[in-house]
């Protein structure tokens, strides 16, 4: 995980609070927001106790203009030793995708059913895992 500011105290991440984590497409690339600062950007990031959220406004928006913003994230509480956890441990694990334009939530690739919570959820290139 690549930390941002590191000499600015508002940009040390508290990991006993949530953080809001999305696809960055520009960076290509995880990034990690919390207290509405980017506070680091990686390509594997463990999370727990997770919610699937989309701001449903933006996401129209996104389907009127043909515009990408940033409106869809994974909110948890960040595992500090992400690279000692492997999600083929976890268990029964779901792909986990989000399209804007095809549906209005994230859904698990192979049910085709809306995810809104995950106890775990690993993102991990461009792809999220969750159990």
């Amino acid at each position: 995980m690549i930390l941002l500011n590191q000499n600015k105290k508002r940009y040390k991440i508290d990991y006993s609070k949530p953080v809001q984590v999305y696809r960055n497409l520009h960076k290509g690339c995880w990034s990690v927001k919390q207290n509405g600062l980017v506070k680091a950007h990686s390509d594997d990031i463990t999370m727990f106790d997770c919610e699937f959220l989309v701001n449903q406004n933006n996401r129209l928006k996104v389907i009127r203009e043909k515009r990408k913003n940033v409106h869809a994230f994974v909110k948890g509480i960040l595992s500090k030793y992400c690279h000692k956890h492997d999600h083929r441990r976890w268990g029964k694990v779901k792909s986990i995708s989000y399209n804007p334009y095809k549906r209005d939530s994230f859904y698990d690739m192979d049910t085709n059913e809306s995810i809104y919570e995950a106890d775990n959820v690993r993102l991990v290139g461009k792809n999220v895992f969750a159990n």
